[in-house]
């Protein structure tokens, strides 16, 4: 064990364990979101879903001011910053839902989460393809994601016990997580960054990653798995909530399988994907996907939908480090973040649509299931064959 933690450089482990810390707080908050504006301020899914997509547009624009700045004056610094701004925010969170303010403000505080989440991404991506080697960057992404997932395993169980006690205590212990993820960075990592950005900044400059049809290509592609995964946010809950009849705490353990699951496989199904290749990793975790949500449909009881939640969640530690493996491998080393912040579009936008297709599917086919996830699995099964058509091509970079 000592020898397999000397095999990567200190700060992937510091990383691993600040998304752990984060992760307890932003998993133990986010299922219940989309909850507390349907159920406790009567607002419809529709129009929650018309939210996430508000949301999709601020972190897009976040995802791409952040790979700017990483690459231009380092990770470690916007990293701190942003830490530092999403404890404060969560802290504004709990307050307004406390005082049960209306939709629109707690909307507005949601997004401002969404902001400061979307700015540190890239950085953090862009550190952890810094200091790794690209021939063991999905292992890496990899034991990146069992650290998140380790939080999130334990982040819903809290919130699903912390919510039958008020929804603004769940983001208080949010706002604590976090501050403490600060510290660690701040005490316990150093910069990564080695060739920085030194060009002029243009405007023009962003976009030139469009040059590069193949990354384009992929992102589309990814946008549409991106979709798919977006259920996990909001429509998933919500429907297992309302029709299939779950218990807040059965929410809470629903969501807590998904990270264990993670925590389990991630490191194997990594080292699998390394030995596949990119493109059948990317395939085969979108058709797990696909199959995984299509089960939804015909899910009748809590048991039932533990078991898609496991197919699902295979599909997430196959797809998900082999992902941004790709885009690193597709980038130079000072276009690494800026890469990571497009990239990081196509996750907002597929993410948040997704969340606002669902809330549509959700608000005229609730009750018609088969219709509901059959069309989200649709969507998965297309990404899937996109993929194969594609991944010929950027199987070969880096």
């Amino acid at each position: 064990m000592r020898g397999f933690i000397a095999g990567y450089d200190r700060r992937l482990w510091v990383l691993f364990l600040v998304q752990m810390l984060v992760s307890i707080g932003f998993g133990a908050a986010m299922p219940f979101v989309s909850l507390y504006l349907h159920r406790e301020l009567g607002v419809s899914m529709t129009v929650v879903g018309i939210i996430m997509l508000a949301a999709a547009l601020i972190s897009a624009l976040g995802r791409i001011i952040g790979g700017e700045i990483a690459d231009r004056f380092g990770r470690k610094p916007l990293i701190c910053f942003t830490m530092a701004a999403r404890t404060v925010i969560f802290l504004l969170m709990a307050y307004v839902i406390h005082i049960r303010a209306g939709y629109l403000l707690v909307g507005l505080v949601f997004l401002a989460i969404r902001f400061a989440g979307a700015l540190t991404q890239p950085a953090i991506s862009a550190m952890v393809a810094d200091v790794v080697a690209p021939e063991r960057r999905i292992e890496a992404f990899g034991l990146l994601r069992i650290g998140l997932n380790a939080g999130w395993a334990i982040g819903p169980a809290l919130g699903g016990f912390l919510v039958t006690i008020s929804y603004s205590s769940v983001f208080l212990l949010t706002t604590v997580v976090s501050l403490i993820g600060l510290i660690v960075i701040i005490r316990f990592t150093t910069e990564s960054l080695r060739v920085a950005n030194q060009h002029r900044f243009k405007i023009k400059q962003l976009f030139s990653v469009g040059k590069n049809r193949i990354f384009l290509v992929f992102c589309f592609f990814s946008f549409l798995l991106f979709l798919v995964m977006g259920q996990l946010a909001s429509t998933l809950a919500v429907f297992a909530a309302e029709i299939v009849g779950l218990s807040k705490l059965e929410l809470g353990f629903l969501y807590t399988l998904n990270g264990l699951v993670v925590v389990l496989l991630q490191w194997p199904a990594a080292r699998l994907s390394s030995r596949l290749g990119r493109r059948r990793a990317l395939v085969i975790g979108s058709l797990l996907y696909a199959i995984g949500y299509f089960s939804v449909g015909f899910v009748p009881s809590f048991v039932y939908l533990l078991g898609s939640m496991v197919i699902i969640t295979l599909g997430e530690v196959i797809f998900s480090p082999t992902a941004t493996a790709t885009v690193a491998a597709m980038a130079a080393d000072e276009q690494i973040g800026r890469y990571m912040g497009f990239f990081g579009i196509s996750e907002a936008f597929g993410w948040s649509a997704g969340l606002f297709i669902g809330g549509l599917l959700f608000d005229a086919f609730a009750m018609t299931p088969l219709i509901l996830w059959g069309t989200i699995a649709g969507i998965g099964l297309v990404a899937a064959i996109g993929f194969a058509v594609s991944g010929r091509y950027y199987e070969r970079s880096g």
